[in-house]
């Protein structure tokens, strides 16, 4: 798209029109720029608005809000200059920031890459840029805007492998992935929320598992993630054709296969952006344990057992440090803890197994499924490919009986105060006869309160 056109395109938007006539109303130098404007010049306008106004003009936001019937509500910190006033709304969102500087120049300056250092003037109707910067976004090249942009912050080395996640066709400027190999080690400085925002951001792209290699090409994926260092060159048994580590980003390209192959099997998976990323990031944690139980026996045969106990301890102590909600750090944990469990069923398991399986694992059922169908076609070795018939057998039952009421969440046939009544004190004893009970629930064995409290009483008279 030509200028223009994105002048024209401006002028139909209604908010874009509207925020226009308001600039040049009050003679106020108001700026569209980064994000909305680059998608413009390249024929992608999405519903993101990013705007920057002027210091000295701050009433000016007032009249915004009153001219749209929206309230910003402000982010960032004020003592570091970070402040931005944001709206959201259904599929539409605001940005405004306050410019860098005492011009759009300046700002632009001042940017992370080229192809977000532009800038359209509201007020005049005026296109600004770095030098460079038309040319990067047509030929789809993601360039820093001076040699001091990833000094001046760090965060933009993850930034840029996120654009080549959610840029179709874009490739990284040679200069720029040398930089960033070579400055790997300052992401360190950086607040674990922030980097975990960047890493959210390429897991939840279009194009993730370019994401995962590019972060272990620039060796970034190694800085922020030394525990996986030991998976290098630790070679597996004849279920796996690769290493560990490559296993494992191969297993990050393959979810997206599981997706797809759940859809194919007629099997809905419901699942919410936090949902999608616990699965990425088990997969990223679930083999982290291998490098402490390594062993091989007299016949040469490479054994790892026991290694999801420690791979939990180790996911637990990255998302530690990268401040991770508890609800995602219980589900991923829970991910990782069970993932072997699909895999190691046979052809003979019985349904109330497998009943005993969804159960156990409650609501992340689903997302167990997609890790290890994920970590199956991950695993190209002899003796994972005899059983890649059973687990997906496997795999679409359990999917099934998780869908069926009362396994994941049985009626309550008993409660405490019944288990009290027999002489139990209130304390963790009593939570493990319920849990049980609810077990033989699910299994089948006990179908009513009465059967409930016979075995109650058979088993647990004190």
């Amino acid at each position: 798209m030509d200028r223009n056109q994105v002048r024209e395109e401006i002028h139909s938007d209604p908010i874009l029109s509207k925020l226009s006539r308001l600039a040049k109303e009050k003679k106020i130098p108001f700026f569209l720029v980064g994000g909305y404007l680059r998608d413009l010049l390249l024929g992608t306008p999405g519903k993101d608005y990013d705007f920057a106004l002027s210091k000295n003009a701050s009433l000016f936001i007032e009249t915004i809000e009153e001219a749209l019937r929206f309230h910003f509500f402000k982010v960032g910190k004020e003592e570091m200059n970070t402040i931005t006033y944001r709206i959201i709304k259904e599929d539409m969102s605001i940005d405004l920031t306050f410019l860098q500087g005492e011009t759009i120049e300046e700002d632009l300056r001042r940017r992370d890459f080229t192809i977000n250092a532009i800038a359209f003037s509201l007020q005049e109707e005026s296109f600004h840029f770095v030098g460079g910067s038309l040319e990067d976004i047509g030929k789809k090249v993601i360039r820093t805007v001076s040699n001091h942009s990833i000094d001046q912050d760090p965060l933009r080395m993850l930034r840029a492998i996120r654009y080549l996640c959610t840029l179709d066709g874009f490739v990284m400027d040679k200069e720029l992935r040398e930089e960033i190999s070579l400055k790997k080690e300052k992401i360190l400085s950086l607040p674990g929320e922030r980097i975990k925002t960047e890493l959210d951001h390429i897991l939840l792209s279009p194009r993730p598992a370019i994401g995962m290699k590019s972060l272990h090409e620039s060796n970034l994926l190694l800085t922020l993630f030394p525990e996986l260092k030991g998976l290098e060159n630790l070679g597996q048994n004849e279920h796996h054709h690769l290493d560990v580590l490559f296993h494992t980003l191969l297993m990050t390209e393959k979810i997206s296969w599981a997706f797809e192959w759940v859809a194919q099997n007629h099997q809905e998976i419901f699942l919410t952006q936090e949902d999608r990323l616990s699965v990425y990031y088990a997969a990223l944690f679930h083999d982290i344990g291998k490098q402490d139980t390594y062993t091989e026996d007299e016949k040469g045969r490479v054994h790892f057992y026991y290694h999801e106990s420690f791979s939990v301890q180790a996911a637990e102590r990255i998302m530690e440090r990268l401040r991770f909600s508890t609800l995602m750090k219980n589900k991923i944990l829970n991910l990782v803890k069970n993932h072997m469990r699909i895999l190691n069923l046979s052809w003979e398991t019985k349904e109330t197994a497998l009943k005993r399986l969804v159960h156990q694992v409650g609501d992340e059922t689903p997302l167990l499924v997609l890790h290890t169908l994920s970590d199956k076609e991950a695993s190209r070795g002899v003796l994972s490919i005899q059983i890649d018939e059973v687990v997906e057998n496997h795999c679409l039952r359990i999917l099934k009986l998780f869908n069926e009421k009362d396994v994941v969440h049985p009626p309550s046939f008993i409660t405490g105060h019944d288990v009290m009544a027999l002489g139990y004190s209130s304390g963790p004893r009593v939570g493990e006869i319920l849990n049980f009970i609810r077990q033989k629930q699910v299994e089948g064995e006990i179908k009513n309160r009465e059967e409930a409290l016979r075995v109650l009483r058979e088993k647990f008279v004190t």
